[in-house]
Protein backbone atom coordinates (compact mmCIF):
# COMPACT_ATOMS: atom_id res chain seq x y z
CA UNK A 1 0.00 0.00 0.00
CA UNK A 2 1.45 3.12 -0.86
CA UNK A 3 0.28 7.11 -0.36
CA UNK A 4 1.10 10.43 -2.10
CA UNK A 5 3.11 11.57 0.90
CA UNK A 6 2.68 15.40 -0.42
CA UNK A 7 -0.90 14.92 -1.11
CA UNK A 8 -3.13 18.19 -0.18
CA UNK A 9 -6.14 16.87 1.64
CA UNK A 10 -9.58 18.71 -0.03
CA UNK A 11 -12.98 17.91 2.29
CA UNK A 12 -15.94 17.87 0.34
CA UNK A 13 -17.79 21.08 0.09
CA UNK A 14 -21.38 20.94 1.54
CA UNK A 15 -23.91 20.92 -0.84
CA UNK A 16 -27.84 22.08 -0.43
CA UNK A 17 -30.20 19.40 -0.85
CA UNK A 18 -33.65 20.15 -0.08
CA UNK A 19 -36.05 16.95 -1.99
CA UNK A 20 -35.70 13.43 -1.40
CA UNK A 21 -36.33 12.62 -4.71
CA UNK A 22 -32.51 13.54 -5.12
CA UNK A 23 -31.67 11.41 -2.35
CA UNK A 24 -31.04 7.32 -1.43
CA UNK A 25 -31.23 6.93 1.88
CA UNK A 26 -29.18 3.32 2.97
CA UNK A 27 -30.06 4.18 6.65
CA UNK A 28 -33.53 5.27 8.02
CA UNK A 29 -33.70 8.55 9.42
CA UNK A 30 -36.12 10.90 11.44
CA UNK A 31 -35.50 14.73 10.00
CA UNK A 32 -36.97 17.59 10.93
CA UNK A 33 -39.60 18.81 8.52
CA UNK A 34 -39.57 15.01 7.02
CA UNK A 35 -40.59 12.70 10.04
CA UNK A 36 -39.14 9.13 9.37
CA UNK A 37 -37.41 8.78 6.11
CA UNK A 38 -37.02 4.78 5.10
CA UNK A 39 -33.54 3.31 4.14
CA UNK A 40 -31.81 0.02 3.97
CA UNK A 41 -31.02 -0.07 7.78
CA UNK A 42 -33.19 0.85 11.07
CA UNK A 43 -30.16 1.74 13.12
CA UNK A 44 -32.17 4.35 15.55
CA UNK A 45 -32.06 3.90 19.05
CA UNK A 46 -29.04 1.44 18.51
CA UNK A 47 -26.20 3.50 18.45
CA UNK A 48 -24.47 1.85 21.20
CA UNK A 49 -25.03 -1.58 20.98
CA UNK A 50 -23.90 -0.98 16.93
CA UNK A 51 -20.81 0.71 18.34
CA UNK A 52 -19.80 -1.84 20.70
CA UNK A 53 -20.53 0.54 23.43
CA UNK A 54 -17.58 2.44 23.12
CA UNK A 55 -17.90 5.74 24.45
CA UNK A 56 -16.93 8.02 21.75
CA UNK A 57 -17.48 11.40 24.36
CA UNK A 58 -14.49 13.74 24.07
CA UNK A 59 -13.16 11.42 20.98
CA UNK A 60 -11.73 12.26 17.52
CA UNK A 61 -14.14 9.11 15.59
CA UNK A 62 -13.72 8.23 11.34
CA UNK A 63 -16.70 6.70 10.16
CA UNK A 64 -15.71 4.89 7.15
CA UNK A 65 -18.60 4.00 4.70
CA UNK A 66 -20.64 6.25 6.33
CA UNK A 67 -23.63 6.37 3.93
CA UNK A 68 -26.37 8.20 4.52
CA UNK A 69 -24.47 9.36 7.97
CA UNK A 70 -26.13 7.57 10.70
CA UNK A 71 -22.95 6.66 12.71
CA UNK A 72 -21.40 10.30 12.42
CA UNK A 73 -24.62 12.20 13.19
CA UNK A 74 -24.81 10.05 16.15
CA UNK A 75 -21.33 10.07 16.99
CA UNK A 76 -21.45 14.07 17.19
CA UNK A 77 -24.59 13.51 19.21
CA UNK A 78 -23.03 11.33 22.02
CA UNK A 79 -19.84 13.63 22.35
CA UNK A 80 -17.27 13.05 20.01
CA UNK A 81 -15.16 16.39 19.48
CA UNK A 82 -14.17 15.83 15.98
CA UNK A 83 -16.08 13.40 13.30
CA UNK A 84 -14.60 12.36 9.43
CA UNK A 85 -17.28 11.08 7.05
CA UNK A 86 -15.72 8.87 4.89
CA UNK A 87 -16.96 7.44 1.40
CA UNK A 88 -16.17 6.71 -1.83
CA UNK A 89 -15.27 9.68 -4.43
CA UNK A 90 -16.49 7.55 -7.51
CA UNK A 91 -18.52 4.67 -8.03
CA UNK A 92 -15.71 2.57 -10.17
CA UNK A 93 -13.96 2.37 -6.72
CA UNK A 94 -16.84 -0.39 -5.80
CA UNK A 95 -16.19 -3.59 -7.20
CA UNK A 96 -18.72 -6.04 -7.87
CA UNK A 97 -18.64 -9.65 -8.06
CA UNK A 98 -17.50 -10.60 -12.17
CA UNK A 99 -21.26 -11.65 -13.62
CA UNK A 100 -21.24 -11.06 -17.04
CA UNK A 101 -25.17 -10.56 -17.35
CA UNK A 102 -24.84 -7.41 -14.92
CA UNK A 103 -22.06 -5.81 -16.95
CA UNK A 104 -25.31 -3.59 -18.60
CA UNK A 105 -26.85 -3.03 -15.18
CA UNK A 106 -23.47 -2.12 -13.45
CA UNK A 107 -22.93 0.15 -15.88
CA UNK A 108 -20.19 2.86 -13.88
CA UNK A 109 -22.13 6.28 -15.02
CA UNK A 110 -25.07 4.99 -14.30
CA UNK A 111 -23.88 3.54 -10.50
CA UNK A 112 -22.38 6.65 -9.75
CA UNK A 113 -25.85 9.17 -10.67
CA UNK A 114 -27.03 6.77 -7.97
CA UNK A 115 -23.87 7.62 -5.63
CA UNK A 116 -24.41 11.01 -6.14
CA UNK A 117 -27.90 10.17 -4.87
CA UNK A 118 -26.78 8.63 -1.50
CA UNK A 119 -24.16 11.29 -1.06
CA UNK A 120 -27.25 13.69 -1.59
CA UNK A 121 -28.84 12.22 1.31
CA UNK A 122 -26.38 12.50 3.37
CA UNK A 123 -26.11 16.12 3.08
CA UNK A 124 -30.14 16.57 3.60
CA UNK A 125 -28.86 14.98 6.72
CA UNK A 126 -26.17 16.94 7.45
CA UNK A 127 -27.58 20.43 7.17
CA UNK A 128 -31.11 19.40 8.69
CA UNK A 129 -29.13 18.28 12.08
CA UNK A 130 -26.52 20.96 12.21
CA UNK A 131 -23.53 18.31 11.55
CA UNK A 132 -20.48 20.04 12.28
CA UNK A 133 -18.66 16.62 10.63
CA UNK A 134 -16.18 16.86 7.85
CA UNK A 135 -16.70 15.04 5.03
CA UNK A 136 -13.69 13.24 2.78
CA UNK A 137 -14.03 11.24 -0.19
CA UNK A 138 -11.47 8.95 -1.75
CA UNK A 139 -10.56 5.41 -1.67
CA UNK A 140 -10.88 3.49 1.09
CA UNK A 141 -7.44 1.38 -0.27
CA UNK A 142 -5.27 4.45 -0.34
CA UNK A 143 -6.54 6.40 3.31
CA UNK A 144 -3.60 9.95 3.26
CA UNK A 145 -1.98 9.71 6.33
CA UNK A 146 -2.64 13.73 5.82
CA UNK A 147 -6.10 12.89 7.17
CA UNK A 148 -4.53 12.68 10.63
CA UNK A 149 -5.04 10.69 13.83
CA UNK A 150 -8.37 9.32 15.22
CA UNK A 151 -9.24 8.26 18.48
CA UNK A 152 -11.85 5.77 17.30
CA UNK A 153 -12.75 4.02 13.47
CA UNK A 154 -16.36 3.69 12.57
CA UNK A 155 -16.49 0.47 10.02
CA UNK A 156 -20.28 -0.59 9.93
CA UNK A 157 -21.20 -3.36 7.34
CA UNK A 158 -18.12 -2.06 5.33
CA UNK A 159 -15.53 -5.02 5.13
CA UNK A 160 -18.19 -7.64 3.68
CA UNK A 161 -19.23 -5.52 0.43
CA UNK A 162 -15.11 -5.55 -0.22
CA UNK A 163 -13.07 -7.52 -2.56
CA UNK A 164 -9.93 -6.98 -0.12
CA UNK A 165 -10.94 -6.22 2.94
CA UNK A 166 -7.47 -7.33 4.91
CA UNK A 167 -5.84 -4.45 2.50
CA UNK A 168 -8.49 -1.93 3.47
CA UNK A 169 -8.39 -2.65 7.01
CA UNK A 170 -4.37 -2.32 6.36
CA UNK A 171 -5.37 1.49 5.21
CA UNK A 172 -7.76 2.19 8.03
CA UNK A 173 -5.38 1.28 11.18
CA UNK A 174 -2.80 3.41 10.43
CA UNK A 175 -5.17 6.12 10.92
CA UNK A 176 -6.07 4.98 14.47
CA UNK A 177 -4.93 5.80 18.20
CA UNK A 178 -6.91 3.71 20.02
CA UNK A 179 -9.75 1.80 19.02
CA UNK A 180 -11.13 -0.05 15.56
CA UNK A 181 -14.83 -0.80 15.76
CA UNK A 182 -15.98 -3.49 13.06
CA UNK A 183 -19.64 -5.22 12.66
CA UNK A 184 -20.01 -7.12 10.19
CA UNK A 185 -21.14 -11.03 9.69
CA UNK A 186 -19.42 -13.43 11.64
CA UNK A 187 -18.39 -16.69 11.63
CA UNK A 188 -17.73 -17.98 14.97
CA UNK A 189 -14.67 -20.02 14.78
CA UNK A 190 -11.25 -19.59 15.46
CA UNK A 191 -9.94 -21.37 12.63
CA UNK A 192 -8.47 -18.99 10.24
CA UNK A 193 -11.42 -19.06 7.35
CA UNK A 194 -13.63 -16.78 4.81
CA UNK A 195 -16.58 -17.36 3.42
CA UNK A 196 -16.72 -16.41 0.11
CA UNK A 197 -20.58 -15.35 -0.32
CA UNK A 198 -20.77 -15.21 -3.99
CA UNK A 199 -23.01 -17.71 -5.87
CA UNK A 200 -23.07 -17.98 -9.73
CA UNK A 201 -26.97 -18.95 -9.80
CA UNK A 202 -27.80 -15.46 -8.08
CA UNK A 203 -26.25 -12.89 -10.06
CA UNK A 204 -28.36 -10.26 -8.23
CA UNK A 205 -26.32 -10.48 -5.05
CA UNK A 206 -23.04 -9.05 -6.82
CA UNK A 207 -22.10 -6.70 -3.95
CA UNK A 208 -21.29 -9.45 -1.48
CA UNK A 209 -17.59 -10.79 -1.14
CA UNK A 210 -16.53 -12.16 2.42
CA UNK A 211 -17.63 -13.43 5.17
CA UNK A 212 -14.85 -13.83 7.70
CA UNK A 213 -14.30 -15.89 10.72
CA UNK A 214 -13.22 -14.78 14.62
CA UNK A 215 -10.18 -16.20 14.21
CA UNK A 216 -9.29 -14.68 10.74
CA UNK A 217 -10.38 -10.99 12.08
CA UNK A 218 -8.18 -11.73 15.28
CA UNK A 219 -4.72 -12.67 12.91
CA UNK A 220 -5.50 -10.08 10.80
CA UNK A 221 -6.14 -7.38 13.66
CA UNK A 222 -2.81 -8.75 15.31
CA UNK A 223 -1.11 -8.29 12.61
CA UNK A 224 -1.93 -4.47 12.41
CA UNK A 225 -1.07 -4.07 15.76
CA UNK A 226 -4.84 -4.45 17.13
CA UNK A 227 -6.02 -7.01 19.81
CA UNK A 228 -9.71 -8.13 20.08
CA UNK A 229 -11.05 -7.06 22.75
CA UNK A 230 -14.75 -8.25 22.71
CA UNK A 231 -17.25 -9.38 20.39
CA UNK A 232 -21.54 -8.77 20.98
CA UNK A 233 -23.90 -9.75 18.42
CA UNK A 234 -27.43 -7.90 18.38
CA UNK A 235 -29.98 -8.10 15.86
CA UNK A 236 -30.95 -4.70 13.42
CA UNK A 237 -34.06 -4.09 11.41
CA UNK A 238 -33.24 -4.50 7.53
CA UNK A 239 -36.18 -2.52 5.99
CA UNK A 240 -34.77 -3.96 2.65
CA UNK A 241 -36.47 -6.73 2.87
CA UNK A 242 -38.59 -6.04 6.25
CA UNK A 243 -36.63 -8.73 8.48
CA UNK A 244 -34.45 -8.46 11.20
CA UNK A 245 -30.83 -9.13 10.65
CA UNK A 246 -27.70 -10.16 13.13
CA UNK A 247 -24.81 -8.64 12.84
CA UNK A 248 -21.39 -8.88 15.35
CA UNK A 249 -19.39 -6.19 16.47
CA UNK A 250 -15.96 -6.43 17.35
CA UNK A 251 -14.15 -3.88 19.10
CA UNK A 252 -10.42 -3.93 19.30
CA UNK A 253 -7.80 -1.92 20.84
CA UNK A 254 -4.52 -0.79 19.98
CA UNK A 255 -1.48 -2.60 21.37
CA UNK A 256 0.51 0.65 21.79
CA UNK A 257 -1.37 3.98 22.15
CA UNK A 258 0.22 5.83 19.11
CA UNK A 259 1.53 9.26 20.46
CA UNK A 260 2.10 12.69 18.41
CA UNK A 261 4.46 14.87 19.14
Amino acid sequence: MTTDPKKQIVFATPRYVDDLRDCFFYHTMTLPGFGEVRGHWDLRGRFHDYAGNVDVKGKSVIDIGTATGFLSFEAERNGATRVLSFDMAHARQQRFLPFAENARRRDPEKQNRELEQWKNAYWLCHRLLNSKAQVYYDDIYQLPVQLGQFDIALVGSVLEHLSDPISALASICRLIRETIVIVAPLIQSDEKIARFEGSANNPENDFTWWTYSTGLYREVLQMLGFTIERITAAQYRYHYQERLETRHTLVAVRNQPVTTA
